[in-house]
């Protein structure tokens, strides 16, 4: 079952399962993971793994966390697929854009 949450006027869905499976994996609610969206310095790429477009966005949460996050659009709907912390490369990536 899918679970909708709506955060400064952005609409995101996740597969209730997903959710659950991610956070024992690593920690990281879907929740935490949506507001890396608003990080005014996020970026974002491409993360398309099998014949679905996906992307990521890596950017700080509200609580300080630098975050990576696969989704992709679905209509007016972020999807999110899977959050974790950043790996050190991705962080350094994050950082070293100048």
């Amino acid at each position: 079952m899918d679970k909708i949450y709506t955060l400064n006027n952005l609409v995101f869905e996740w597969d209730e399962v997903k959710y659950t499976l991610n956070f024992s994996r690593h920690g990281v609610t879907f929740e935490e993971a949506a507001e890396v969206f608003f990080d005014s310095e996020n970026i974002y790429g491409d993360a398309s793994r099998t014949d679905e477009f996906r992307e990521y966005v890596t950017g700080f949460s509200f609580s300080g966390n630098l975050l990576f996050t696969v989704f992709l659009e679905r209509g007016e709907r972020v999807r999110i697929i899977s959050a974790r912390k950043a790996t050190r490369p991705e962080a350094i990536q994050y950082g070293d854009r100048e």
